[in-house]
């Protein structure tokens, strides 16, 4: 099960079981095209701004994406200051938007089982080894910052 702790991987095990499920199963299609590219593009470029502004945080503060690696910095200025998780939460965004512009309710749908991962399985993993690593400076920080929004 540690391979779970690896943040994209239930994502993507979901969103395409989901895919194939749609493809070969349930074709359901709940958008009108072109509605379905243009909510979809917009989704998806949502959460690629949000995934970049994580990333730019981690960079600017040294510190590296790999779960495996210890935090030495505690970010918590830019994207950080309004979520603990916004890399997360761009990848569910991304499902969500991957499943609009696939007109796939099963993809939008893998939102679901992705949140459940990340919410009760891959966060409290990461915020216990960021409390016992980093303490109170952790504890402040989410008291003061929500899990999601």
């Amino acid at each position: 099960m540690n391979f779970f702790r690896i943040p994209p991987v239930p994502p993507a095990i979901f969103t395409v079981v989901s895919g194939v499920v749609h493809q070969v199963v349930w074709p359901f299609e709940p958008l009108s095209e072109p509605w379905n590219l243009i909510s979809g593009g917009i989704i998806i470029a949502i959460a690629v701004i949000m995934f970049g502004a994580a990333l730019v945080a981690f960079r600017r503060h040294n510190e590296s994406f790999d779960i495996r690696k210890p935090t030495r910095n505690l970010i918590t200025d830019g994207i950080y200051a309004s979520s603990r998780n916004p890399a997360y939460l761009a990848m569910i965004i991304a499902i969500f938007g991957i499943g609009c512009a696939a007109n796939s309710l099963l993809i939008m749908l893998a939102t679901i089982p992705s949140f459940a991962v990340f919410n009760w399985y891959t966060i409290p993993w990461e915020e216990g080894r960021l409390r016992r690593s980093l303490g109170a400076e952790y504890k402040r920080y989410t008291e003061r910052v929500r899990r999601w929004l």
